[in-house]
């Protein structure tokens, strides 16, 4: 493998510890929920966020698969064992069957990191 495979490699790495400097035990389904949460937060005040559904189909899962690691990853999971808060998941007032997923500050923050060390603006 040549030098610039190893440094993406170990630039994945370092995009690991960062979640797992959050919870240890973080596995890759928690992570790619993450990151469709935070691939698809609107730009502007005036753009929804999106849904768990739309979500759901971003991220190649099931929405109850979704909807679990979302809670994982909000304030509280489905134990009612404190969670991430990396996510806000709130139900839609116009539709109350409809959730829409928004990241906390804290979300926003590692979405920053993220970026950041995959060189990405």
């Amino acid at each position: 493998m040549n030098s610039r495979s190893n440094r993406k490699l170990h630039t994945l790495m370092r995009v690991n510890e960062l979640f797992m400097e959050e919870r240890s035990e973080i596995n890759a389904n928690l992570m790619n929920a993450f990151y469709a949460a935070a691939m698809t937060q609107p730009a502007t005040d005036e753009q929804q966020s999106p849904t768990l559904k739309e979500l759901a189909e971003l991220a190649s899962v099931n929405y109850r698969t979704l909807s679990r690691n979302l809670r994982y990853l909000s304030y509280r999971d489905r134990k009612d064992k404190p969670g991430l808060g990396l996510v806000v998941v709130e139900v839609n007032s116009e539709n109350r069957r409809e959730k829409r997923v928004f990241l906390t500050e804290k979300g926003e923050q590692l979405r920053a990191d993220v970026l950041r060390l995959l060189n990405i603006p």
